[in-house]
């Protein structure tokens, strides 16, 4: 049976699709002519919404209910379209479910227990440990979809660029002014650097460096950025766009910026999308399976502490892993960076 219209069931955050990327570019590559869908969960439609390589995103809540209505409905709503096959980059149960009721012949993905049997096609996972980019793209290799490189990518919507020039001309940043980013968030206490390293990091680089220091992050994580802040006068050389930038302008903004210094969170994967040089901090989670892939410089600042990483502990009495990177090191480790020798 051709494969003619493709459903890809997407990861449910962020930083997992746009580590799909590689892998959905592979399979239009393969299936040139194919009607391509993207199964997202709301909070990660924007990442592929205008992604060459998709020709259609649908919505699905990443928790629905067989009793719940929402879940028939999607399921009338992926039957009229008529998929002739999925491919899943998510092991969720519910959404094998929903495919196969669906009348989606052919379902391929990764084989697990509970779930092999809704699948017409089950891949057994690779035996090494894989970056996340890896273990999308070993999925499609094993389907006689090869890939095209590792790249992340993402498209900002055509209008970011006026949403963009007009935000920096409320911060006060000149198109001709060098900036850096700092992004001092992320959706898991441990994996953040503390914020007075951030603010002692901002002071040293800030003495070396006569650039402005831009601070980024969603509005959840205004209480970390308002603390970096009150360390510095309000001069203009240290600036919060914290809640103020759409995923698409924050991408414009990392593709303009010297470099991002970012904890393991979404942002340092947009900026490996953008080809911005990137210096990671990381603590509890390994960047040999979530590290940002790029074309542009990298640099993972980690400190070996005895501990086992990945680590998902959600609570620690020590957080020796980020405490022990301290922002002396970080700064001597940029100066480098900028201008190895």
């Amino acid at each position: 049976m051709a494969t003619t219209r493709i459903l890809l069931v997407q990861q449910n955050w962020l930083g997992d699709v746009l580590f799909a990327t590689p892998a959905i570019r592979a399979v239009r590559k393969k299936y040139p002519t194919a009607h391509i869908a993207c199964l997202v969960a709301p909070r990660a439609e924007v990442a592929l919404k205008y992604n060459p390589s998709i020709n259609e995103i649908i919505v699905c809540e990443d928790r629905l209910s067989f009793f719940s209505p929402k879940f028939w409905r999607m399921v009338s709503l992926l039957r009229a379209k008529q998929f002739d096959t999925a491919i899943f980059f998510h092991r969720s149960k519910t959404k094998m479910w929903l495919t196969r009721l669906a009348d989606v012949r052919e379902r391929w993905g990764y084989a697990a227990p509970g779930r092999s049997p809704l699948l017409s096609r089950a891949i057994e996972p690779s035996k090494e440990r894989l970056h996340r980019i890896d273990y999308f793209l070993y999925l499609v290799d094993r389907l006689g979809i090869f890939p095209g490189g590792r790249i992340p990518e993402f498209f900002p919507k055509p209008s970011a660029a006026d949403e963009f020039a007009k935000l920096m001309q409320e911060a006060g940043v000149l198109p001709s002014q060098p900036y850096v980013v700092v992004h001092a968030g992320g959706n898991w206490n441990l994996k953040r650097w503390p914020a007075e390293y951030f603010s002692q990091w901002i002071y040293f680089f800030r003495e070396k460096y006569p650039w402005k220091v831009i601070l980024c992050g969603t509005s959840s994580e205004q209480g970390v950025v308002d603390k970096i802040l009150s360390k510095f006068s309000t001069d203009g050389g240290v600036i919060s766009l914290c809640g103020k930038t759409s995923f698409d302008s924050l991408a414009l903004l990392l593709a303009g910026s010297r470099f991002l210094l970012s904890n393991d969170s979404g942002p340092i994967h947009l900026a490996a999308s953008q080809k911005t040089k990137i210096i990671g901090l990381f603590g509890p989670t390994s960047p040999l399976e979530t590290g940002p892939v790029s074309e542009a410089p990298v640099m993972i600042l980690q400190k070996d502490v005895g501990c086992r990483v990945p680590c998902y502990f959600h609570t620690c009495n020590y957080r020796v892993c980020m405490d022990f990177l301290l922002p002396k090191d970080v700064f001597l480790a940029t100066c480098q960076f900028l201008e190895p020798t």
